[in-house]
């Protein structure tokens, strides 16, 4: 399975350079206050956090035990209520309904064939309220391009991390990592799956609004895709 084990303890040095306030921002405009929002493939619970901090009553999803422990910890650390599950987005089933649902940083990308994405947008709609929102996002095929051959190879305080991305096929990507921290050794890896706006379909869910980059439009050279879904009642 997709998920982060023992990269989960390095992820959020890792990916720091990441400005979570733009999914934030992006967001934002299709919230009221008290609104329910669930994150899926919430990771260590950053973004959540964020919500939580604008006061809505959000919940995190995520496949891996290790990463949910560090977002509850998060959370303790600062006083903050947020509900956290470990499963599997293309199979859940929380007994609630949220007025938004969320699933960012190209997560949908770890999922490998189409049949796991429409499993995926039949969750979201059982889960959804009417007039409720799907937002996700996916890498486009510009930055698929990019990741042909790529390495990241930086030395962290306390780790040293070596992350090479390849291309398996016309649509598979392989994320090979290696952490080195006080002369032990992990080895971890990882596939994303590249995928067209036209795969992301649920025939109750209306898609609103699309764009690249966090702009208003979309342009071949966007490296993410953001869609903004609706369930109409």
């Amino acid at each position: 399975m997709n998920a982060y084990k023992r990269f989960s303890y390095y992820y959020d040095e890792v990916v720091e350079r990441l400005d979570y306030r733009k999914w934030l921002n992006f967001v934002i405009p299709y919230l009221h206050y008290n609104d329910k929002v669930l994150d899926l493939a919430c990771g260590t619970g950053t973004l959540c956090m964020m919500l939580k901090l604008k006061e809505f009553n959000v919940s995190g999803l995520d496949l891996s035990e290790e990463i949910i422990e560090i977002a509850k910890e998060k959370a303790k650390i600062n006083h903050l209520q947020i509900p956290y599950h470990i499963g599997d987005m293309t199979n859940f089933n929380l007994g609630e309904k949220f007025n938004m649902i969320t699933c960012f940083f190209d997560s949908i990308n770890f999922l490998k064939t189409k049949e796991d994405v429409k499993k995926l947008f039949e969750c979201v709609y059982n889960h959804l309220e009417d007039n409720g929102y799907f937002i996700c996002d996916i890498f486009s095929q510009a930055l698929f391009e990019q990741y042909k051959n790529n390495v990241l190879d930086e030395d962290y305080d306390f780790f040293k991390i070596k992350w090479v991305t390849k291309t398996r096929d016309e649509r598979t990507l392989l994320h090979d990592i290696i952490i080195t921290e006080n002369n032990n050794y992990y080895h971890e890896y990882y596939y994303e799956y590249l995928y067209r706006i036209e795969d992301l379909y649920h025939e109750k869910l209306k898609l609103v609004s699309k764009c690249g980059d966090f702009n208003e439009d979309l342009c071949d050279e966007d490296e993410r895709i953001l869609l903004v879904f609706k369930k109409e009642s």
